[in-house]
């Protein structure tokens, strides 16, 4: 359920209510902010102290995926559906997106009286908490998600600066709390090991890759290890592993130390090419389903033994699938005892 709630003049955060003045306020007296965790990388990127200009914020902002596509959303709309969330100060608590996109119409349009003041939820008085919270029930949680690597960035603000600990945050934003743990993990592997050793680009596009090996069962034992984690690391940067999907394929390279060898070489594709001619099934859908086919037929039950026997359209498959194994069987020239 969720803990956040806008009724009239009134924010319910956490059961606390916390009062709202909803107003039109001027363009001049809003403020976007640096550290959202959306634009939080990218400003570091550009500044490493924070220290940057409300221009070139604005344009960091338009850079995100997503906001070009909303700019356009507001203006044929002619204003916003949901008002933005300003602190006293002007500093925008939620709605920085809305408010880059009305800061761009105005200065196209500066005699439209439509872009020169934007509705806003002013909120007098409000903790770092209910702002933690009342973004992420918008953003982790809510429709409107940010992007995965902005949405575990959230989390780990959450619990760094905030000291929450992954039952809190879990419980606040309706999350389970394995899945608020292993986006820390990944978040902190991909901050503190990845992104340092990427030359060209920002490198979230390698984000995929650390969230598929904190996901994936198969490599539980493998990443319970600092070395392997590192190793892995190594293995992105350097373009061994290709795309996010190739981690999938790596707990059966892993079974091999010869294709392990391999793709600390070359790539993933190669080394899978060495799994190949261990086990056939690795790289071919087709033989994993012959296999399967084969492993249900030596266990088939009873019950469906006695469907073939009592009717004859059962028969029918069964013959069918033994006229199709000889074909292929002549085919490959294999021959069948």
């Amino acid at each position: 359920m969720s803990s956040i709630e806008l009724s009239g003049d009134t924010l319910i955060i956490e059961g606390e209510e916390i009062a709202v003045q909803r107003r039109k306020m001027p363009l001049k007296d809003v403020r976007l902010d640096p550290s959202n965790p959306r634009i939080h990388h990218a400003v570091k990127k550009v500044s490493s102290d924070g220290n940057i200009s409300q221009e070139e914020l604005q344009k960091l902002i338009f850079e995100l995926p997503g906001v070009p596509e909303l700019f356009k959303s507001i203006r044929d709309n002619g204003g916003l559906l949901e008002p933005i969330f300003v602190r006293p100060d002007g500093l925008i608590i939620e709605g920085n997106c809305r408010a880059a996109s009305y800061l761009r119409l105005h200065g196209i349009k500066k005699t439209d009286p439509r872009w020169a003041s934007i509705p806003a939820a002013f909120v007098p008085e409000i903790s770092e908490r209910q702002i933690a919270i009342l973004q992420g029930q918008y953003h982790v949680a809510g429709k409107n998600k940010w992007l995965a690597y902005e949405k575990a960035g959230h989390l780990h603000t959450m619990k760094t600066v905030l000291r929450m600990d992954e039952k809190e945050i879990a419980k606040v934003l309706g999350m389970r709390e394995s899945d608020v743990l292993r986006d820390l993990k990944a978040y902190e592997t991909m901050t503190e090991k990845l992104l340092p050793k990427v030359k060209n680009g920002n490198g979230l596009d390698k984000w995929s890759f650390v969230q598929e090996l904190f996901k994936r069962k198969d490599l539980e034992e493998y990443r319970a290890n600092p070395k392997n984690v590192d190793e892995f690391v190594s293995l992105v940067v350097k373009n061994k592993l290709k795309q996010g999907t190739d981690v999938r394929k790596l707990a059966k390279v892993l079974e091999h130390p010869s294709a392990v060898k391999v793709l600390r070489k070359d790539n993933i594709e190669k080394a899978m090419s060495v799994v190949g001619k261990a086990d056939p099934t690795a790289e071919s859908s087709a033989l994993r389903k012959l296999k399967q086919t084969t492993t249900l037929l030596q266990r088939l039950p009873q019950k469906e033994l006695q469907r073939l026997r009592d009717t004859e359209k059962s028969r029918l498959i069964l013959q069918d699938l033994f006229t199709a194994v000889k074909g292929v069987a002549k085919a490959a020239g294999v021959k069948l005892s």
